[in-house]
């Protein structure tokens, strides 16, 4: 059985179609991309997959449960993750929140709590940021501490919304490598727009405009994208080159 299982799903927003007889399935272990274009459907297949909204048409099954049984097993990071970084909290503090409800609140978690919360930065790499402030940290830590957030309570599923949108090319490259590490006991969906993180760590990539086609990801490439999008697209691929100032298309 698999892990994601979306079969003939139609989707609209007030009467506008967003999503149109889109079938997907997700094996366990798999690093899946979204791609497409804004507006496209990629953030709404992901609330489908979390039972944040309920198709019109078709099923969606995740763990061979309705998406609300299974939240528990799911690990997400919103596109807009609703932690201000005026607020004065520390980056262990940030993580922590993925356990509420599993203790008392900020101040009183107990010790393997924050056992769990160092280990989860520890995968980020990001376990010296721990008591640093999250308001001073940089737009790429922010993303690691988040995403850590969303693994400290164990997930076997994370979908992840725009990981990358606040990254360098760089710190892109080695989210992408980390987030890969992950596997197999963590299945990766990840929506992106920046098509050059649609690296070899990506197993498929699913590209959505309204209606969904898989590829894997040797195939992406400039005249499948430009037909996505409907326009000319530039595909450029951030690689170890970037050390030596350089990237290929």
């Amino acid at each position: 059985m698999a892990l994601i299982e979306i079969k003939g799903v139609d989707f609209a927003y007030n009467g506008r179609p967003v999503l149109a007889g889109v079938d997907l399935s997700i094996e366990q272990g798999e690093f899946l991309a979204l791609v497409g274009p804004n507006g496209g459907g990629k953030t709404t297949l992901l609330k489908l997959m979390l039972g944040l909204v309920a198709p019109q048409k078709g099923t969606v099954r995740v763990f061979g449960l309705p998406p609300v049984k299974a939240r528990a097993r799911i690990g997400y990071l919103p596109q807009h993750a609703p932690v201000d970084p005026g607020f004065p909290v520390s980056a262990l503090e940030v993580v922590l929140m993925g356990l509420m409800g599993a203790g008392s609140g900020l101040g009183l978690w107990r010790r393997g709590q924050k056992r769990a919360a160092l280990a989860a930065l520890d995968k980020l790499e990001a376990g010296d940021l721990a008591g640093r402030s999250f308001g001073r940290l940089s737009g790429g830590q922010r993303q690691r501490v988040l995403i850590a957030r969303s693994l400290v309570a164990g997930p076997e599923l994370l979908l992840l919304d725009e990981p990358t949108a606040a990254v360098d090319p760089r710190g892109g490259v080695d989210l992408m490598n980390i987030l890969a590490g992950l596997q197999p006991q963590v299945t990766v969906v990840l929506v992106t727009h920046d098509l050059g993180f649609v690296s070899p760590a990506v197993s498929r990539v699913a590209c959505i405009n309204q209606s969904l086609s898989i590829h894997p990801t040797q195939v992406i490439n400039g005249s499948l994208i430009s037909e996505l999008y409907g326009a000319p697209v530039r595909l450029v691929r951030h690689d170890h080159d970037l050390e030596h100032g350089g990237a290929h298309e």
